[in-house]
């Protein structure tokens, strides 16, 4: 797999006094650790201390809980009255989206970074991607190596998409690291807990890229709607710096989930290159037709093996539609 284009030379080296450890100093800027979480009060013990563990220590910790059971707040009620940091809000049934909503809403901090409630952050993550930012204001999102745990927390190997991508602190052009996802497939800059952005350049949202809501892939679309924004930079840090969870009760397992991601996945490159965001120059159109053609060759078998599971009414039908015709009429026209 090609690498991303990196950044420039005076910006990558301005890098390297940027990423190192940083001093705490009064006043400095408020980090906000979003932790939305469903019915997993064990691992939610763990990622909240792993975000009170923090060598940064100026933060706030928000827990948005939609729990069908509403034990949590009293079973980690030790845990969070001891620490001011900690807000726990109550978030009455809606779905996981509009909890992560709730969450983000709730945040006064100049920088957020989720915090799924089965994963966990290294103690220097906060640290370490604050360092990052201090680059420039055209760097727009902060990410990291992430290491795979299972539902123990012992380590498991590199899958594809989440190998470390450089052995050293890189600055990346965003929209270079944006096409580079699309090609490969691959959320290269990991799920919500791995990145950190500024509050401000998300706004009220969460999964939105070219006024279209993604929920499957409401991170890969937030990242796309981030990177792609003219200017703008990503820089990676070869760390573990937060530990990806892999277990049995996890959404993306059910089939319908996968139907749901590849059908995102055409939709974040049609969305992208109709709104000129995405192979936008006369080789990236080049590109973007062969790209086109292979994803094509590959949805629509799948679609037609999956069509009982699109008949279940858990799939937008007319919507699905209308986006074959828009990825066909793109690639002939």
């Amino acid at each position: 797999m090609t690498s991303p284009t990196a950044a420039s030379p005076d910006i990558s080296t301005a890098l390297v006094s940027a990423a190192a450890p940083a001093v705490q100093r009064p006043g400095r800027p408020l980090v906000s650790i979003l932790i939305p979480t469903h019915d997993r009060v064990d691992y939610l013990a763990l990622a909240l201390r792993s975000a009170q563990a923090q060598t940064y220590e100026h933060l706030q910790i928000v827990i948005s809980d939609n729990s069908e059971h509403t034990d949590t707040r009293a079973l980690l009620a030790t845990q969070i009255e001891s620490d001011p940091r900690v807000e726990y809000v109550r978030q009455e049934g809606g779905n996981y989206m509009e909890n992560w909503l709730r969450a983000l809403g709730q945040a006064r901090g100049e920088y957020v970074n989720f915090l799924m409630d089965d994963d966990l952050f290294d103690p220097r993550k906060v640290e370490r991607m604050l360092g990052a930012f201090a680059l420039s204001p055209q760097v727009s999102l902060v990410t990291s190596f992430r290491q795979l745990i299972d539902g123990h927390g012992a380590p498991l190997a590199a899958l594809p998409g989440t190998q470390r991508l450089f052995e050293q602190d890189t600055v990346l052009v965003g929209q270079s690291l944006a096409e580079m996802m699309i090609k490969s497939g691959m959320n290269l800059v990991g799920e919500p807990t791995t990145a950190m952005v500024r509050r401000a350049d998300l706004g009220a949202c969460f999964g939105w890229f070219c006024g279209h809501q993604y929920m499957t892939l409401s991170d890969l679309a937030t990242w796309m709607d981030l990177l792609c924004q003219p200017g703008r930079y990503a820089v990676y840090l070869p760390e573990p710096l937060s530990l990806f969870r892999l277990h049995g009760g996890q959404d993306q397992r059910r089939p319908v989930t996968a139907l749901r991601s590849n059908i995102e996945w055409l939709q974040l490159l049609v969305d992208g290159y109709q709104a000129g965001r995405l192979f936008n120059d006369p080789a990236g159109q080049d590109a973007l037709r062969s790209l086109l053609a292979d994803k094509l060759s590959r949805l629509v078998p799948f679609l037609a093996a999956q069509h009982a599971e699109i008949r279940s009414n858990e799939i937008d039908v007319d919507s699905l539609q209308r986006l074959l015709r828009r990825a066909f009429q793109t690639l002939w026209h």
